[in-house]
Order: C-alpha cells, then sequence, then structure tokens
C-alpha cells in the first residue's frame, strides 16, 4: 500500500489545492526493495467536461532503478474550472450493503477454505473509528507526502476542502480487514493453508505465501478531523488470474466506507494474488 499512496501523491500533486481525486486504482507487478529509489511518473490520457466537473484521467507508474515498471496504475481528478465552477464529488452511489454484520470475517482470512467459502458474500462487524489530527498526520507522514492540506488548518480551509482531509489511500486501514492485527489471529506460515479451494494440496505445499494483487478506490466524500467512519467488508468470489507465472490463485473483497452523517465516504476493491512455485 506503499505504493498506492505513491501514486496517490501524485494525483494530489497534480490536482492542486483545489481538486478532488474521484477514482485511483493500480496493480502490483513485482515487489520493490528496501533502500531502493521508487520514481513515481504519470501522463495526461483523456479531458472530459460534464455539467459538473472538469475530469481529468492520468496513467500513473511506478519504476525501480533498472527503469522495470513495478506499480501500474492510473487516477480520475476533478479540477475547477476557468468560468468559476469548483471541483465535486459525484452524487452518492447506490451500493447496498449490511450495517449490522456480525461476522468477523477477518478471522477467515487464514482459516479453513470451507468455512471461508460458506462466508462469501457476507458483511462483516462494521470496524468504527474515530478521526483525529494525528492519525492524519502520521498517515502522511509514513507515505512521505508533505502537502500542507494534510497538516495545516489555515491553509487546508483556504481550499475547496474547508479543512484538513488525509490522503487519499487513507481509507484503506479503515477497512474491517486490517481488524485481524486488532483482534490477534494467530499468524499461519506460508503454505501452510490456503483459503483458496482450487489450488491443489501439492501445490499448497509448495506455496510461498501470498502478495497484494491490485486495489481500486472510487470517492463520494471528504474526511475530517472529528469524524466517525465506519468500513463494511466482505469477501467477494474467487477467480484464477493468467499472468507471467502461469495461473494465479485471486482472493478478492470489497468495502464501502461510511461517515457519521450516512454519506458514502468512498468504495475499494482489493486483490490478494496467491503466490504457488509448483
Amino acid at each position: 500500500m506503499l505504493k498506492a499512496g505513491c501514486i496517490a501523491q501524485i494525483a494530489t500533486d497534480f490536482m492542486g489545492p483545489n481538486g478532488l481525486i474521484l477514482k485511483m486504482g493500480n496493480t502490483y507487478r513485482t515487489p520493490d526493495f528496501v533502500n531502493e529509489t521508487m520514481t513515481v511518473k504519470g501522463r495526461v490520457v483523456s479531458k472530459d467536461e460534464t455539467g459538473d466537473a472538469c475530469l481529468v484521467s492520468c496513467d500513473a507508474w511506478i519504476e525501480n532503478p533498472e527503469g522495470q515498471t513495478t506499480a501500474p496504475g492510473q487516477f480520475t481528478v476533478a479540477l475547477p474550472s476557468r468560468d468559476g465552477r469548483v471541483a465535486a464529488y459525484p452524487d452518492q452511489p447506490a451500493v447496498e450493503f449490511d450495517r449490522t454484520g456480525t461476522m468477523k470475517g477477518e478471522r477467515l482470512a487464514n482459516g479453513d477454505p470451507d468455512e471461508w467459502l460458506r462466508h462469501i458474500g457476507e458483511w462483516w462487524t462494521p470496524w468504527v473509528s474515530a478521526v483525529e489530527q494525528p492519525w492524519i498526520t502520521a498517515f502522511a507522514d509514513a507515505i512521505g507526502d508533505p502537502n500542507p492540506i494534510f497538516r495545516d488548518e489555515e491553509y487546508a480551509a483556504s481550499t475547496v476542502r474547508g479543512g484538513i482531509v488525509p490522503p487519499p489511500t487513507f481509507v484503506e486501514p479503515m477497512d474491517a480487514d486490517w481488524r485481524r492485527f486488532e483482534l490477534g489471529a494467530e499468524e499461519v506460515v506460508a503454505g501452510e493453508k490456503s483459503i483458496f479451494p482450487m489450488v491443489t494440496r501439492e501445490r499448497q505445499r509448495a506455496a510461498v505465501g501470498a502478495r497484494d494483487g491490485y486495489c481500486d478506490f472510487n470517492f463520494y466524500a471528504d474526511i475530517h478531523p472529528g469524524d466517525t467512519i465506519s468500513g463494511y467488508t466482505r469477501w467477494t468470489e474467487p477467480y484464477e488470474k493468467t499472468g507471467r507465472s502461469g495461473t494465479l490463485p485471486m482472493t478478492t473483497r470489497e468495502s464501502v466506507i461510511e461517515n457519521q452523517h450516512g454519506q458514502i465516504v468512498s468504495t475499494s476493491k482489493r486483490g490478494t494474488v496467491h503466490i504457488i512455485t509448483a
């Protein structure tokens, strides 16, 4: 997710203080390593003007020191217009989700495959978080983003956001999946278990773990210090993807992030690829 944060940073730097990021996503093609420089690049691919917004879509990607693209991505931002229209988020989406989920779905992440499959599509117990300024600042520091809109109240109040907001990928740690660390779930050694039933027992023994495959975010409202945010998550249907290494199992989940006013802040989809060596 550090790389997703870097792609979000090039988007927010590009759009300026009075733009809004509406969507972003990226895939994880190959690892980056400690003490190596990541270079983030981008280019405009299209511009569009609707009655409500001026939209710019861009490609963005991360390169390692060898010039290899390790994380290709894209984003769309809304910009203020020359005739004085301010950037605006799209209307609230018509998303159906269960606010009263009772399942600790994150406990199934490394559990029995059959048990996990029985709960696909069920919404988990929401993870409710009170957002405070130090958390926003710490998150921006962690991804190395110095933008004053994440720290300086006076500066942020002069922008279209009306106050301090967090970096775009701040919504990710409010995904209930991360609560497994809060719950103290036992760590599973790579290869011991698999939540993907299409992997044979022999291939499970040869598995070398799992890593992020992709992330996609859509944004519909701001988060400000003092907000109470609820994260709703569920596992969705697994599938297999053909990559350079052959056929890889993918497990997926989707999340809805909502504030205390019942506004949907963001929706997201994430995929995890399970690495098989034989």
